[in-house]
């Protein structure tokens, strides 16, 4: 089973963590399909400032011009099954989105409710409102080469991505260099990224076609970091590594606001003579996946062994410049100088950081998959763990690691408890975090057939939205455009172009059944805490609505009844209705 490193003096040998360690597998070969360490690698949102919760009294009595129109979004609570959830809720996961050819990486820019889906072909594809939306979001196949671990490996949405609309990704073009490039979302269209907006940040030229790394991601100080691989073949022949002269086999660092890229000032190689600026750690042989702990700004690197050891690498904020030792060690073990560059440390050399868990491939694990540190609001109880996984021995684990001592524990084999009802997570390729820091699982069960599934606690309910029209005697105009998910975003249409009037109404909807108010016109409006209130100017035309849906686990599985009508100037008109099961997917 993982091995927990305490921090110990660099590379001690104790004999507990080395029992058993010693046999080598040489003659193992991986097999010709994607892995993240095979030789075959096969809304913007139109975001709407929300008004701080009102009352139902308050809205009564709000001016309003005597020629416009009261919108109110009448929201009844008419059944639901409360679950008023323990603070540490036991865990699952649930498929959220299947029937994908190789998907390498799921997740969301922060507040936004949709879920975009990185396939290794070089496309994009975005689940939206529970179904995966027909065409792509971003696809540059035609420019991406495909054979052994390349592909589209990485995407990263910029921290201001609501008003810049700039995302980063990290592929391998059809000669097998590695290219960062920013795109842009179409002006016109979310969920479609403009195909001629790109410009190359930087590339990286390969001398292999495996061990790209590939992954990129923002850290809370708004840099882009950039995983890369040692450039491929095996045991990293050049030992690039550990030549501060050559990106590959490191953790970069770049400023990416404005273009060209800047060097961070305190990036630790600046002015080291012969050393690239852009890294900030070295001494990996394929770091795969990686992530920034957002509230801590702790590093994880999950690094795919060669031929002995997997590991988990860890650089707590603010330590720069580490180096994690291959080729030199494959984790805890003494690798081989080989091709070193002169004055590279031996074997055991204090200048080396040990891994904070290192996992035999004696049991099974040949490809460590790096995960994140949830920070989610679902799962109280989950908070501040560090969860990875394997692609090919399917174990999910967990553990807690406090970056200023060092301190790593409470490893745990989670896989039993995070066994989905439906659907089979095996061969997992990455995790991610959706737009409000709930965990993603990417898996690949089948070709063809890869999954996306989300952990969420026990017993959570599967949201839903029914259009009821009655009689059908109004057009369908009033529509959700997301599911009421607890911690999401909840978003909604109404048509108000065949209703004539002023120019400005008010919304009203939220999750309640309490101390609701009847008042003489008909109108029923909803109090207590978790109302919403905002305002907005009319089109004339569609308008969108959107407000955060609060984390209660008592309003998991209720069923809230939500009607919109405009009263004013003499004239009211019933829209039509719609059904909500809140979930938690």
């Amino acid at each position: 089973m993982p091995t927990l490193l305490p921090r110990l003096p660099p590379f001690s040998l104790a004999t507990s963590y080395l029992v058993g360690w010693q046999k080598q597998r040489s003659s193992w070969s991986r097999p010709a399909f994607w892995r993240p360490d095979h030789s075959n690698l096969v809304l913007r949102l139109s975001r709407i400032a929300a008004i701080s919760p009102l009352k139902a009294p308050q809205l009564a009595h709000s001016p309003m011009p005597r020629t416009s129109f009261l919108l109110k979004a009448i929201l009844l609570l008419f059944s639901g099954s409360f679950l008023a959830g323990p603070a540490e809720a036991q865990v699952t996961t649930r498929r959220i989105a299947t029937g994908f050819s190789n998907p390498v990486w799921a997740g969301a820019p922060a507040g936004d409710p949709r879920v975009f889906i990185v396939l290794k072909s070089g496309r994009i594809r975005i689940l939206q409102n529970g179904v995966v939306q027909l065409g792509t979001f971003l696809n540059i196949n035609a420019q991406v080469s495909l054979g052994s671990e390349q592909g589209l490996l990485g995407l990263a949405f910029h921290p201001d991505y609501t008003n810049n609309g700039h995302f980063f990704v990290n592929y391998t073009n059809s000669g097998g260099t590695t290219v960062i490039a920013r795109f842009t979302v179409d002006a016109n269209n979310p969920n479609l990224a403009d195909p001629a907006s790109e410009v190359i940040v930087l590339t990286i030229p390969q001398p292999f076609s495996n061990h790209n790394a590939g992954d990129l991601q923002f850290g809370p100080d708004g840099y882009l970091y950039i995983s890369t691989g040692d450039g491929g073949s095996g045991n990293d022949p050049g030992c690039v590594a550990q030549d501060l002269g050559s990106l590959l086999g490191k953790m970069l660092r770049i400023g990416v606001d404005t273009l060209p890229y800047s060097i961070p000032p305190d990036n630790p190689f600046i002015g080291v003579p012969g050393a690239m600026p852009e890294i900030l750690h070295f001494g990996l042989r394929n770091p795969w996946r990686f992530s920034l702990d957002q509230q801590t700004g702790d590093l994880y690197i999950g690094d795919v062994g060669q031929n002995s050891r997997e590991e988990i690498d860890a650089a707590p904020a603010g330590q720069l410049g580490l180096n994690f030792g291959w080729r030199v060690m494959e984790a805890n073990r003494c690798n081989s100088l080989g091709s070193c560059p002169a004055g590279t440390p031996p074997c055991f050399d204090s200048a080396y950081t040990p891994p904070i868990v290192e996992v035999p491939q004696s049991t099974g694990a040949f490809s460590l998959i790096g995960g994140f540190v949830y920070r989610g609001a679902l799962l109280p109880g989950e908070i501040g763990k560090y969860f990875f996984a394997d692609f090919f021995d399917d174990k999910i684990r967990s553990l807690n690691y406090d970056g200023p001592s060092g301190v790593v524990s409470n490893l745990q084999d989670r896989t039993a408890e995070l066994t989905p009802s439906v659907g089979a997570i095996r061969n997992i390729a990455s995790f991610g975090i959706d737009g409000f820091g709930e965990l993603l699982i990417v898996d690949h069960t089948a070709s063809g057939n890869g999954e996306i599934y989300k952990m969420v606690p026990s017993g959570a309910a599967q949201s839903n939205a029914v259009v009821n029209n009655g009689a059908g005697i109004n057009p369908v105009s009033y529509m959700p455009l997301s599911l009421p998910i607890l911690g999401n975003v909840y978003q909604s249409s109404i048509d108000v172009s065949a209703h004539p009037g002023g120019a400005t109404f008010t919304a009203v909807f939220g999750f309640t059944g309490t101390n609701s108010l009847v008042i003489p016109a008909g109108e029923l409006l909803l109090s207590g805490s978790n109302v919403f209130g905002f305002s907005q100017a009319s089109s004339g035309g569609l308008d969108l609505f959107e407000n955060s849906v609060p984390v209660n686990l008592a309003l998991n599985g209720a069923t809230v009844h939500t009607q919109a009508f405009s009263i004013g100037a003499g004239n009211t008109v019933a829209y039509n209705g719609v059904s909500l099961t809140v979930g938690m997917f």
